[in-house]
């Protein structure tokens, strides 16, 4: 007994100090430049963070990546993926499914998070909830547990947002409008500005009746663009979030220039052709994944905008 014991101490251990180092490292996946290479090699990330996690299920180093790998999976590859089907109003698409898949992998852990910290699924879908998430986060959750709080809220956004005739679901727009503002206001800065981001995406995608505000939204996104110049996801949102469904053809056409400039000099270090500005854009590398998918949705905007307009 105290053998097993010893051995079980040390696994845990063990995947203690794996998890730390993952977490540690994580951040370099937002250096990929190569939109392709990262939906290829995520799966297998994810899978292993997984089998991690079901040996140390109270691990909330290894709940926060599977939280935050399922939430960007989602949005980065599939979302991306099912653009088109989703500005074309297309019915049953394969990708957008996929999406929603893996926000709701993303929402499980999340709330099995919620659970380590003491508030129950039955408390968390209270439909009056959101109203009291303000002060029981506050009570609840730390500096470190941001992350997994913002990455949960978005998920779980994303996933309503595609799921819009789900009546059901709808009613939960409040938890994550409140679980993002609060996350926003104790770090502002985090995940560089992502947290803000999505903010500005929910605010364009939430119901007038429901809080949401086009009008803010555009003040939001242009924010994040004058604060964040190398970011051009940033940019590449304001145009899907808020141009392309307030219909304005004009500010599209001169946006997505902008934008095409911005994407062409990258591309060009990127692939080599021009190191002139190399210093510039490492030093700001950890944009580079964002500024893939952004390219990748640029180009779709572009193919479709006799349709949009």
């Amino acid at each position: 007994m105290v053998l097993l014991s010893s051995c079980s101490l040390t696994d845990k251990i063990a995947l203690k100090s794996t998890a730390s180092l993952l977490k540690k490292g994580s951040d370099e996946i937002l250096t990929e430049s190569n939109w392709q290479h990262f939906n290829l090699a995520v799966p297998a990330n994810l899978k292993l963070m997984e089998g991690l996690w079901f040996s140390d299920q109270d691990n909330e180093e290894l709940l926060t990546l599977l939280i935050k790998g399922y939430a960007a999976y989602g949005f980065a590859t599939y979302e991306t993926k099912g653009m088109a089907d989703l500005l074309q109003g297309k019915q049953n698409s394969k990708h957008l499914r996929q999406a929603i898949f893996h926000y709701e992998k993303a929402v499980s852990y999340g709330l099995k998070f919620l659970e380590i910290k003491g508030i129950s699924q039955q408390t968390f879908f209270k439909v009056g909830y959101g109203l009291q998430i303000r002060q029981d986060f506050t009570a609840k959750f730390s500096e470190d547990d941001l992350i997994a709080i913002f990455y949960f809220a978005q998920a779980m956004g994303s996933s309503i947002n595609l799921q819009r005739d789900d009546i059901s679901k709808m009613g939960y727009f409040t938890h994550v409008k409140e679980m993002l503002n609060w996350t926003c206001e104790q770090n502002p800065k985090l995940e560089r500005g992502a947290c803000s981001l999505f903010r500005a995406v929910l605010l364009a995608n939430t119901p007038t009746v429901m809080g949401g505000s086009q009008q803010k939204a555009r003040k939001h996104f242009q924010k994040i663009i004058k604060e964040q110049p190398h970011n051009y996801l940033a940019h590449l949102s304001y145009i899907q979030y808020h141009i392309v469904p307030m219909l304005e053809e004009e500010e599209f056409s001169s946006e997505m220039k902008k934008l095409s400039s911005k994407l062409k000099k990258w591309e060009s270090y990127i692939i080599g052709k021009d190191r002139s500005r190399a210093e510039l854009y490492e030093k700001h590398r950890f944009f580079n994944l964002y500024n893939a998918i952004a390219y990748e949705r640029y180009k779709i905007l572009k193919k479709l905008k006799n349709e949009i307009f």
